[in-house]
């Protein structure tokens, strides 16, 4: 739901930013070429453990992202980094540090909640859950820590977008002081800092599924010919217009590279007796080649964790997913109707599963989607068979704690399992947002013997096409 919006005053110290107010001569000054190397780290926090679910972060940071690998970017991670905990987003930005050492532009672009408390802004991670003042700097992500990644270069130029101006997710917790929304802040040298909406106010949705902030970004971000600040001041005036003034984004920086263009020229028009001249900027660097290598997901990874009474840990047993799409007949109407394949070979422990995962046409089955789980082990496998499934959970990563998936897991036969997904709305819009966002499944099992392991499952960049191409069918039929 969204809060009424409300104004605030603003005191700027003109020691630390210069309001936008700029000169034209500033957007034409000559300058250096544009960038030769630009790295983008894009994150979009959605799908919380302990905090209502966010529709557009996820949509607007993949929207972005695909922009900005448009234009030349290598992304941190080789995708957007969606749904990260505390543990993956400090991952992330470690990595990201990494590759922008020797970068001209260095862009972070963050979709979320953002708090504040005191004059300290955070960003939140989708494990959050404070529950007083003192929590705050370990459950949450302090941007000025954030902001300190991008010193150590006096020719680099750095790019911060904050779309994170949403009501307070933990409001009912009583912290005192906790505001929803970040405040201005002191700005590094040579960055811009983008806010998509005043202190105190709350974005407002645009069409497709997207917020007005990013729609309007992903826009400008397609205009030919535009520098940094004309592209923030046509995405601010554009989110101005659609939202009839309730949400006012708003531009800082410190010293801006006037002459290097963010977007590609424009052709220019043909002079009589000579040729079309064109002028663009670089073009990406393979950014599919880049993307998988730079995947960070490890994909077709399939693991197998057992239960050990000599090692605490467990034991970990690497193996291989193979995700592709199929085409079956639906037993109801007998058309034929795409699911999810996965195969898992997991050779140590001589074991193989399939994973079948398809929208559900049985009126008769209360279940929005069904999981057919299939476990195939070798004759002498050591847990003499697997004799329950307890359920399906998804994660960001293999490490990471995993969120339950809603539903009931049956026993078919032996070594056959049946997972329906709660049809209840809630459930399944939750569930949807699951299987689209997290990029990790994790199958607890039990062996005949008792003992018990988790199957964790990679989609990596295969996988993530899968998932992207059938769950788009399904919504469209």
């Amino acid at each position: 739901m969204r809060r009424g919006i409300r104004r605030v005053g603003r005191r700027w110290s003109a020691a630390i930013l210069v309001v936008i107010m700029v000169t034209m001569s500033m957007l034409t000054t000559a300058g250096p070429a544009a960038a030769d190397k630009r790295v983008a780290l894009v994150i979009g926090n959605s799908i919380h453990e302990r905090a209502p679910l966010l529709d557009e972060p996820a949509a607007d940071a993949r929207l972005v992202a695909d922009r900005l690998a448009q234009l030349g970017f290598a992304l941190s991670g080789g995708a957007a980094q969606i749904d990260l905990d505390k543990k993956g987003f400090d991952r992330a930005l470690a990595e990201f540090k990494g590759r922008i050492a020797d970068a001209d532009l260095a862009l972070i672009y963050y979709a979320g909640y953002g708090l504040n408390l005191n004059g300290t802004n955070y960003l939140v991670p989708v494990d959050a859950a404070p529950t007083n003042a003192a929590e705050l700097d370990t459950e949450l992500r302090d941007l000025n820590g954030i902001l300190r990644e991008l010193n150590g270069s006096a020719r680099r130029q750095n790019v911060v977008i904050l779309d994170a101006f949403r009501s307070n997710p933990f409001a009912a917790r009583g912290i005192a002081g906790l505001a929803a929304g970040l405040v201005p802040v002191g700005v590094p040298a040579r960055t811009v800092m983008s806010f998509a909406a005043q202190a105190g106010t709350i974005g407002q949705r645009g069409g497709d599924g997207h917020g007005a902030f990013a729609a309007a970004l992903a826009e400008s971000l397609q205009q030919p010919g535009r520098r940094l600040i004309e592209v923030f001041n046509q995405t601010n005036a554009a989110v101005e217009r659609t939202t009839n003034g309730a949400q006012q984004p708003l531009v800082m920086f410190t010293l801006v590279d006037g002459g290097a263009p963010l977007t590609p020229s424009a052709p220019k028009p043909a002079q009589a007796g000579g040729p079309i001249v064109s002028q663009s900027a670089p073009p990406p660097a393979n950014p599919v080649a880049s993307s998988a290598a730079q995947d960070a997901r490890t994909p077709g990874l399939a693991v197998l964790y057992d239960e050990d009474p000599s090692d605490p840990q467990g034991r970990r047993y690497s193996g291989s997913v193979t995700w592709r799409t199929e085409t079956i007949k639906s037993p109801q109407s007998g058309r034929p109707v795409p699911v999810i394949r996965a195969e898992i070979d997991i050779p140590d422990r001589k074991l193989k599963v399939s994973l079948q995962l398809r929208r559900n046409d049985d009126p008769a089955l209360p279940a929005s989607h069904v999981a057919e789980l299939t476990f195939r082990p070798a004759a002498d496998f050591v847990g003499g068979g697997i004799s329950n499934v307890p359920g399906i959970l998804m994660k960001t990563e293999e490490k990471a704690r995993g969120t339950p998936i809603a539903g009931l897991a049956v026993k078919i036969t032996e070594g056959s399992f049946l997972v329906g997904f709660s049809n209840v709305e809630a459930d399944r819009t939750r569930n949807q947002q699951l299987l689209a966002s997290r990029e990790w499944f994790d199958i607890p099992v039990v062996y005949a013997s008792q003992r018990r392991g988790i199957l964790a499952i990679g989609k990596g960049p295969s996988g993530d096409r899968v998932f992207t191409d059938v769950l788009a069918a399904w919504e469209k039929s």
